[in-house]
């Protein structure tokens, strides 16, 4: 019997062996500027960045939230006040030495941590030069990101986003030709350009760190009041909700928001308004998702072709500007549940249902009105995302920066006749039923072994006959399931149709999110 039982708790824990992703995030944002940097203004939407963040990583993972918030962005966000706290280095420290100690106890139990790490604000570099991020009472400098905070933290995988000036300093990444695309075209890129990435330091010596930083030319600020946010954010948060998974597999990696963002920015003349942007993927997995669509709680899907409607966006009843995109194909993109949502074109608006799958064909335009607003604006209300983002963009995009991209699906797909669906029905309930039988086969056989095993250690005549009579029950049966599970496995092979006919399919693919609820 003990045999038995072992046997059913292999079978009970085949599908647990691997553990599973236990996600962590610490979001911080701070308008203030660093008091050694008299000559930076406080920045107005590095809060809202935050909250940005807050809302797509809290949607999958423990987060933790470092940012003053403003009057405005308090009045519209009337809870997040009482989820954040001020972003001094003591709370970031607090925070660092809770989430390792839980992620230690992850890795004991088999689970893999991951982290999301992600800034927004001011960077400066102080008397001596040295590049740091600024914090309401100090910096944080390169070593005290990577030696204080991310060595600390024993994740799996760590995706850090940083949004600041002199980033790229603190960071460790230097160079880069990103901003550099501004067409589809493939060149060739020379290891001059992909070196000083690829071998950045510290990065080098963290393989499982990923990194989607922006930086500014010179002290330009890209923040843009229609959208209540730093553009890099938005882009970024946009592409990660979905409008950047090009393969429609539901899985949005860093190719696919490096080239979604290039694709938002392409059409920009003025270099004062464009972001310099860098994305490189942890070189232990370059094809690491940084989300999965399924995996967002309280979330639904709008699916469906967006190749008409042109540069749209979608705003909530708050006044958020939750995303903007222009895809020029299908589109699978994350929407809060519960939340009264509109999508919006050129031509038209239209409002979202409040709960259930959304078919974006289902959607009726009504006239609507968008103005534009100056400076800077002229180039973002006319040019941002002016360009469609699609296979072509992308594949076009990481041919010419050298990146290994997503897959796609085969374009062709096996099409049945209704008998082969008749067949593959019965092939299915054919192998369910073979597989039972295995499992049947299995216990069965341990209880005769069992059997067997008691007979040969007993001299009490009583027992003996009670484990012969066992056994000559349960074999019997194991060799019988086992025979029957072998003829219904060779059935069930038999039983599947091979088609060889084939048809275009459907770009729409997944499943839907799950409910529990968020705010946004």
């Amino acid at each position: 019997m003990r045999t038995a039982l072992l046997v059913l708790a292999l079978l009970a824990g085949v599908g647990h062996a691997e553990g599973q992703q236990i996600t962590y995030a610490i979001v911080i944002g701070n308008n203030a500027p660093p008091r050694t940097a008299e000559a930076l203004q406080p920045l107005r939407y590095a809060d809202d960045d935050a909250v940005r963040y807050f809302q797509l990583f809290s949607r999958v993972a423990e987060t933790r939230l470092l940012v003053v918030l403003d009057t405005q962005t308090q009045r519209r966000y009337p809870t997040m006040a009482l989820r954040a706290q001020p972003p001094t280095v003591d709370n970031l420290r607090r925070v660092v030495d809770e989430f390792a100690q839980r992620m230690q106890w992850d890795r004991n139990r088999g689970d893999r941590p991951v982290l999301y790490f992600a800034f927004s604000g001011h960077g400066a570099r102080d008397d001596h030069g040295q590049p740091f991020l600024a914090l309401v009472d100090g910096a944080l400098t390169q070593k005290m990101l990577y030696d204080d905070i991310l060595a600390k933290m024993p994740t799996t995988f760590t995706h850090l986003i940083v949004d600041a000036c002199n980033a790229g300093g603190v960071v460790g990444v230097r160079g880069g030709f990103f901003d550099r695309e501004a067409n589809t075209q493939a060149v060739t890129t020379t290891p001059d350009q992909v070196e000083p990435i690829l071998q950045a330091t510290p990065l080098t010596r963290y393989p499982h760190i990923g990194v989607i930083l922006a930086t500014t030319l010179g002290q330009e600020a890209h923040e843009w009041s229609a959208i209540e946010s730093g553009v890099f954010t938005h882009e970024l948060v946009s592409g990660m909700l979905g409008a950047a998974d090009v393969n429609g597999d539901l899985v949005v990696e860093y190719s696919e928001v490096q080239a979604f963002v290039a694709s938002a920015n392409r059409d920009i003349k003025d270099p004062r308004a464009v972001p310099r942007v860098i994305a490189r993927p942890p070189q232990a997995n370059i094809r690491v998702p940084l989300v999965a669509l399924k995996q967002l709680q309280g979330m639904r899907l709008m699916r469906g072709d967006a190749s008409k409607l042109g540069h749209f966006h979608v705003e909530l009843d708050n006044g958020q500007r939750y995303l903007d995109a222009h895809v020029d194909s299908s589109v699978v993109i994350a929407i809060p549940d519960q939340a009264i949502a509109y999508l919006r074109t050129a031509a038209g608006e239209a409002k979202l249902p409040i709960s259930g799958a959304i078919a974006l064909a289902q959607l009726v335009l009504a006239p609507g009105d968008v103005s534009s607003r100056g400076s800077l604006e002229v180039a973002y209300q006319t040019q941002l995302f002016s360009s469609g983002y699609g296979r072509q963009y992308y594949q076009g995009y990481v041919d010419s920066i050298g990146a290994v991209g997503v897959s796609f699906p085969n374009t062709t797909a096996p099409v049945m006749t209704p008998t082969e669906r008749r067949r593959k029905r019965w092939a299915v309930a054919t192998a369910g039923l073979a597989g039972a039988a295995l499992v049947a086969s299995v216990v069965t056989g341990a209880l005769a072994y069992d059997a067997r095993e008691d007979y040969a250690h007993t001299t009490l005549q009583r027992e003996a006959a009670d484990a012969a009579s066992r056994y000559q029950t349960f074999l019997p049966l194991s060799i019988g399931t086992g025979v029957l599970a072998i003829a219904g496995g060779v059935v069930a092979w038999k039983l599947w149709p091979r088609s060889r006919v084939t048809v275009v399919p459907s770009a729409e693919q997944g499943a839907y999110g799950v409910s529990l609820g968020g705010q946004w």
